[in-house]
């Protein structure tokens, strides 16, 4: 009896730690400088610019070119895209779009494309960044034609935005709202970034922060700053709670899949010379004998994995470096990519706020694209061009 009632403990203290994992590694860094560039996209973001760029009606080309290539400048992961992907949408990007920017946002920032091919191998580096451009410009247009044009709509009329930028468009240059958002997003680069220590940053963050009380102090009216905080809470108590459930949800799974194989939830693995904590890693354990090959089943095993472990931004190159031994020859090439495709891009916490966002036949179609398309670019990839 004490030993179950220990081993429960171990199980509950297993989703505390990945929650307080979380909270350590992203609500500063990461969570924080989102939650507001979402509130600025909602309140200083000008009506006309979604609505020419991104909305259901503009040019698909210019549209999904926009979305799809857009991470290239985030280095985020699926969490810290969430406030930035509602933001898009409550203002008015058609569904086609915004999912497009979702899925590309976590899936080809330049640092994992750059870490994938030097950790990993040069082609695999480079079939991560061809497929997931594609992959996001083909599920945002799957979306759009689903749901329709007609659905953005509907959804801008009955949900409109707390706040519209659009009524002080024309008395604030381009240049401030550049800076107000390029400010924005450096801060959370080089916030979240774990290749630089805080005596790099701080010097890096200062003039950021500078130049962003600039801009508000001398260019902005006290009724958009005040917007712009209100929409960041909206935000903020709409997504973080979910975020900290789901993600305690993780690490009971990991858990009881460590307890499966009989390991303990909080014993440490070592894999090629990476430490990992067992309930992070053990629901990939499980299936790593399968991954040897690429086969439909092997592909697709590994885009669910993917899609349901959470995964900051860059652990994914060592889960299959190292944990999967793809580096050792141990994992193939197809469900290597699928993996690392469906992984920075979706988990379940991430699924929660989607579904809270867009609805459940939206993130149901959306969850299931995101898969399936991984599974297909692994299959191509390992049995045709590989």
């Amino acid at each position: 009896m004490a030993s179950e009632i220990g081993l429960l403990v171990e199980v509950v203290q297993a989703g505390i730690d990945e929650t307080l994992s979380y909270l350590t590694l992203h609500v500063i860094t990461c969570l924080v400088p989102a939650f507001f560039i979402a509130g600025g996209i909602s309140a200083v973001l000008s009506d006309h610019f979604v609505t020419k760029y991104l909305s259901g009606d503009a040019p698909k080309l210019q549209a999904y070119s926009i979305a799809s290539v857009s991470g290239i400048a985030l280095a985020v992961c699926s969490c810290t895209i969430l406030p930035m992907f509602a933001g898009l949408y409550r203002k008015g990007a058609g569904i086609g779009p915004a999912t497009a920017f979702l899925f590309s946002g976590p899936a080809i920032n330049v640092l994992a494309v750059v870490f994938t091919a030097s950790a990993l191998s040069l082609p695999l580096g480079g079939a991560r960044a061809f497929f997931a451009v594609t992959m996001a410009a083909a599920i945002g247009l799957t979306m759009a034609f689903v749901f329709g044009s007609g659905e953005d709509s509907e959804r801008a009329d009955a949900k409109p935005a707390m706040t519209d930028g659009g009524h002080v468009t024309d008395r604030r240059p381009t240049w401030v709202t550049a800076g107000f958002f390029g400010s924005q997003v450096a801060i959370l680069l080089i916030a979240a970034t774990g290749l630089l220590s805080w005596a790099v940053k701080a010097p890096l963050l200062v003039p950021l922060f500078a130049l962003l009380g600039y801009l508000l102090w001398t260019k902005f009216d006290r009724e958009v700053i005040e917007e712009w905080l209100q929409e960041t809470w909206f935000f903020t108590r709409t997504i973080f709670p979910l975020l900290l459930a789901g993600t305690f949800v993780i690490g009971i799974v990991g858990a009881i899949a460590a307890i499966a194989q009989g390991l303990g939830p909080l014993e440490t693995i070592t894999r090629g010379g990476e430490t990992f904590v067992a309930h992070q890693v053990a629901p990939g354990l499980l299936t790593k004998r399968i991954f040897g090959e690429t086969t439909l089943l092997s592909a697709g095993l590994g885009s669910v994995i993917g899609a349901i472990l959470y995964m900051p931004t860059l652990l994914e190159v060592p889960i299959v470096g190292s944990l999967f031994g793809y580096t050792q020859g141990l994992m193939a090439d197809g469900p290597a990519l699928a993996l690392l495709l469906a992984g920075p891009s979706l988990s379940l916490p991430n699924m929660l706020v989607i579904w809270k966002t867009i609805g459940t036949k939206q993130t149901a179609l959306y969850v299931s694209l995101v898969a399936v398309s991984a599974t297909i670019a692994g299959l191509i990839w390992g049995l045709l061009l590989v």
